[in-house]
């Protein structure tokens, strides 16, 4: 139960780290239980321990060399073998001969993968998908299905219709193949947000309907599951489902006829679910791997499904997965496995392998390499790392005809000082350039060999095939495999003694890239860059791009800054908070709220941290303000009310300390401002009418405060514009229409000067267009028909204007089409009926717009829907949904 080609002959890989690989016996022992046991053990194996330790090679160990079931009296008379004879079983495993045993499919997932476009290793939704493409590669024999989870992956596709990919770049070919029918409907538009939006126009019926009964059909999926799916919420409910129903199909596929005897599914690099988000506590930690434990929950491992993951930290006493409020993994699932340093046994079988075969010099390097010298010998521990640069260093000097000795190795450093000491020994052996080279390639991410080169015009050191080929060669030189074959990164260890140490070379290097990243247009690349020779320039710089990005709706650019974020330097949680607070704005612009909320809670936590630090310190106190405003607004869309009327209170009084200690400063201001007219938005809608007016005119005044400073700060002039907005709105519901009129004016007013002064400013360009609308609205409930037409007509040329600058600006999209709406609404009641249904048409064309970038905005769905009713009502054929 759960807690909740052909043959697989995988080709080995010329990884010569792999070869070298010095059998981890116990291990290899225990992994081979687990494929040859019955029945299965029902637990998860979790190998953990330090930088350097082994784990991801031990992983690739398994994965190429001990995938094997054996027949069961083969496996029988080795698991009768005592623990001491644990090299025997290992050395069996490794080399048995093809025809005595079945090789089992294996899937590798690594989290610590850049993410590359829709390859998002970490992400709960292409993360998932990722896996699911993979389990299709390695278990093509067997004709794996997975209906419900393919189908809940299509709806959720077709609703948020935000991917720029192909479906074939997503799905697996035997899904494609059995979807033809459909695939030929995205013949024409390949791209999923392209063939979503065309869907959508299909006919009144609904494209995406039509589609998604089709999918459903193909697949094989019954009317009851295809019923849930789609009543659950895309981004609330079904996003948190997905692993669920992912295990369900792999499961129901284990228990059919044509089936592995196992399926083995490894993960590597678990601790890159957190990485700047280690030290995180209570529900923003335990949200970094939900998705997985919800995965891991769900598999039926008796069936024969064997899970092996490696990451750095203990999964019970560090990562504490029994103890999770949400989705824990009892303890008792868990076979947790520390991955210790080598045995002198072992460290002596990896020098043989790499012909370091003199007794003394080997004795030498292996008590060098250990991380306790002074134990016995049988006590030793010897760090893998430290042994592999050992070895370098030895082969280094025998590449130039010198054989070094026992003595070169007696002088033992401190601990912390081998990786130092070791690495500034080998590079003092080996050519000039390859030396430099080395501390120059430490700064990228990942390089290749016209990176190399590149880096050699601009570091000064000549760059060469033959030199390429040697450094490629070192131990600490590891192939990147997503950013393809002839990708590589040097050691995490290696890259932080660089940075650690400032290493000139490696600084000038940064440098080199940053100018080269900018030259070609990579913003993310170079703000990297940037952030490593100033960390705070780096991040203000991240901040300051991907808030532009946002506010102009350019989401790519936001995705590829999300992509170096969990590598920027972050040394204070004052910055730590704008980072998460920028996050969750684009999660929230997205309608992907837990996300969202996750986020702003983590920038809520940063900053208190910060002012326990610096209590009176005014700009952490005015952007935990700030950040607790945005979490209230996205509560608002979520009607948690409570909540909102709470985050609204904290931010005003945050900003209000903030004013205490500089009265005087606008942004302060102009933050205080918009919580307090946020409040007012809140208690209008809760019917708070005498304390709303009050929060507006709090409002008012702060922002007139900040005016009176500086006249023409256009986001106090948009913030003002607001208010009046909101004031306006609420004493045209009071039926005080003369003064509501009169507010409106005076936004609108106010907003203008604001576009005098930066004319193509997206914010004040659709506030512009609310102000009118709302306008409109009052003077069509005053029968001021004309005034209301032009003022609608006004709205709609602001609108206009900013699509123009910014053509996926949810909000301008969302608002166009209200006010096409209101426009054909007023049309409809003079009996101008084809004027209106021109309006109304283009305002269906607005949502849908909106709903293909953000498909779970509730409101805009709501509107779109309601249009749609009016136009079935009024029988016009003519008009398409």
């Amino acid at each position: 139960m759960p807690i909740d080609d052909e043959d697989f002959q995988t080709e080995i890989s010329d990884d010569r780290k792999l070869q070298l690989f010095t059998d981890r016996h116990e291990f290899t022992r225990r992994f081979a239980s687990y494929l040859n046991d019955d029945p299965p053990p029902a637990k998860i194996l979790y190998f953990f321990g330090d930088g350097g330790n082994g784990k991801s090679l031990l992983l690739k160990h398994l994965q190429y060399h001990c995938c094997k079931k054996f027949p069961p009296q083969v496996w029988q008379q080795l698991r009768a073998l005592p623990e001491s004879r644990a090299a025997e079983v290992a050395d069996f495993v490794r080399n048995a001969e093809p025809k005595s045993y079945t090789p089992i499919p294996v899937v590798k997932h690594d989290f610590g993968l850049i993410p590359i476009k829709e390859d998002k290793p970490q992400d709960r939704f292409y993360g998932l998908l990722m896996l699911r493409r993979n389990v299709a590669a390695v278990t093509k024999k067997y004709k794996f299905k997975f209906p419900n989870y393919d189908f809940a992956c299509f709806w959720y596709l077709l609703n948020k219709g935000e991917s720029n990919a192909t479906l074939s770049q997503l799905f697996p070919d035997d899904v494609m193949e059995l979807l033809t029918p459909v695939v030929e409907t995205f013949a024409d538009f390949p791209v999923v947000a392209q063939a979503v939006a065309v869907l959508k126009g299909i006919d009144k019926l609904g494209g995406i309907k039509r589609a998604m009964k089709l999918i459903q059909n193909r697949l094989g999926v019954s009317d009851e599951t295809a019923d849930e799916i789609r009543r659950k919420d895309i981004d609330t409910e079904l996003i948190d489902c997905l692993p669920k129903l992912f295990a369900g199909d792999l499961n129901a596929a284990m228990t059919g006829r044509n089936k592995p005897d196992r399926l083995v599914m490894l993960f590597d690099t678990h601790e890159k679910m957190w990485d700047e988000k280690r030290n995180s506590q209570g529900a923003t930690f335990w949200y970094q791997d939900e998705w997985f434990r919800r995965l891991l929950r769900a598999l039926d491992y008796k069936l024969g499904i064997v899970v092996a993951v490696a990451g750095r930290d203990c999964p019970v006493t560090q990562l504490r997965w029994p103890n999770a409020p949400r989705f824990p993994i009892p303890e008792d699932y868990i076979d947790k496995q520390l991955v210790w340093h080598l045995s002198p046994a072992d460290a002596r079988d990896y020098l043989h392998k790499v012909e370091i075969d003199k007794a003394d010099l080997a004795d030498a390097v292996i008590k060098y390499a250990s991380v306790n010298p002074d134990e016995s010998w049988d006590n030793l521990q010897v760090h893998p790392f430290y042994l592999g640069l050992c070895a370098d260093v030895v082969l280094a000097e025998r590449r130039r005809g010198i054989e070094l000795l026992s003595s070169d190795f007696a002088r033992i450093p401190k601990f912390e000082n081998k990786t130092a000491e070791l690495t500034d020994r080998l590079l003092l052996y080996v050519d000039r350039e390859v030396r430099s080279a080395v501390h120059s390639l430490s700064a990228c991410r990942a390089f290749d060999e016209d990176l190399y080169v590149k880096l050699g015009a601009g570091c000064h050191f000549q760059a060469s095939s033959a030199n390429f080929e040697m450094l490629t060669g070192f131990s600490f030189v590891w192939k990147s495999q997503k950013r393809g074959d002839n990708w590589y990164r040097i050691h995490d260890l290696l890259r932080r003694l660089d940075a650690d140490r400032d290493n000139p070379k490696t600084r000038r290097a940064h440098e080199v890239l940053e100018g080269h990243y900018r030259e070609v247009g990579d913003a993310a690349e170079a703000i990297f860059h940037a952030n490593r020779l100033d960390w705070e320039r780096g991040v203000n710089e991240w901040v300051e791009v991907f808030d532009k990005a946002l506010k102009k709706s350019r989401y790519k650019e936001c995705e590829a800054l999300l992509g170096v974020r969990d590598e920027l330097w972050i040394k204070s949680d004052y910055w730590l908070g704008r980072v998460s607070r920028a996050e969750g704005s684009y999660y929230t612009v997205l309608a992907r709220y837990a996300e969202g909320k996750q986020e702003y809670l983590e920038a809520v936590a940063a900053y208190d941290r910060e002012l326990m630090l610096t209590p009176d310190n005014e700009a952490t106190l005015n952007n935990k303000g700030v950040a607790l405003r945005c979490l209230g607004d996205l509560q608002a869309q979520l009607s948690e009310f409570e909540a909102v009327k709470q985050s609204y209170s904290e931010a005003i009084s945050s900003c209000t300390r903030a004013l205490q200690i500089a009265p005087d400063h606008i942004s302060f201001l102009n933050n205080k401002g918009i919580a307090l007219l946020r409040m007012g938005d809140l208690q209008t809608r809760l019917a708070e009418f005498e304390v709303a007016k009050q929060s507006y005119s709090e409002a008012i005044s702060a922002l007139n405060s900040a005016l009176l400073i500086t006249p023409d700060y256009i986001y106090v002039l948009n913030s003002k514009g607001l208010a009046l907005i909101g004031l306006g709105k609420l004493q045209s519901q009071l039926s005080e229409f003369e003064v509501a009129k009169q507010s409106y004016l005076e936004a609108i007013s106010a907003l203008n000067y604001a576009l005098l002064i930066v004319p193509d400013d997206i914010g004040a360009l659709n506030n512009k267009g609310i102000g009118l609308r709302h306008l409109g609205d009052l003077q069509a409930e005053l029968s001021e028909f004309e005034s209301a037409k032009l003022s609608y007509s006004e709205a709609i040329a602001a609108y206009n204007y900013a699509l123009l600058i910014a053509p996926d600006s949810l909000n301008t999209l969302n608002n166009k089409g209200n006010v096409l709406r209101s426009l054909g609404d007023l049309q409809e009641q003079l009996s101008e009926r084809q004027e209106a249904l021109k309006n109304w048409q283009e305002a269906l064309e607005m949502f849908d717009r909106s709903l293909a970038i953000a498909p779970n905005d509730d409101s805009v769905r709501n509107n779109r829907d309601s249009l749609q009713q009016l136009l079935d009502n009024l029988g016009n054929d003519t008009v398409s949904s």
